[in-house]
């Protein structure tokens, strides 16, 4: 199990808020998927820029928490490309929140835990 928490919501559904009161700062915090940045930010704009192939996986497996917005409710585009986008970020989220051992969901700046793993020896 990857000892990972991810972020998942809305825009401006307060994800960098619930970051940083789990004591990450600014400076811990990347959209840039090479930075040694603790925390992922912005998951879904780094798929459609294509900023992820196939040996991005294990990149993604270090970090420490991985925001992303939630793209799949909502109106489907009739543009075929961001439909495929959109099916690209789902399918991403959904084997992160497999492997995640903590997976948040915001809304209106509210956490709610979709999943928690107990740690070992708890």
């Amino acid at each position: 199990m990857v000892v990972l928490i991810l972020v998942i919501g809305g825009i401006a559904s307060g994800k960098r808020s619930y970051v940083r009161s789990l004591g990450y700062g600014d400076h811990e915090m990347s959209g840039e998927l090479g930075a040694p940045a603790p925390v992922l930010l912005d998951l879904d704009e780094l798929l459609r820029a294509g900023a992820l192939d196939s040996d991005s996986w294990q990149t993604l497996q270090r970090k420490q928490v991985i925001c992303c917005c939630e793209v799949g409710q909502g109106v489907v585009p009739l543009d075929g490309n961001e439909r495929a986008w959109r099916e690209l970020v789902g399918r991403t989220c959904s084997r992160l929140a497999t492997e995640a051992s903590c997976v948040i969901r915001m809304v209106c700046g509210i956490p709610t835990v979709l999943k928690q793993t107990r740690s070992e020896g708890a």
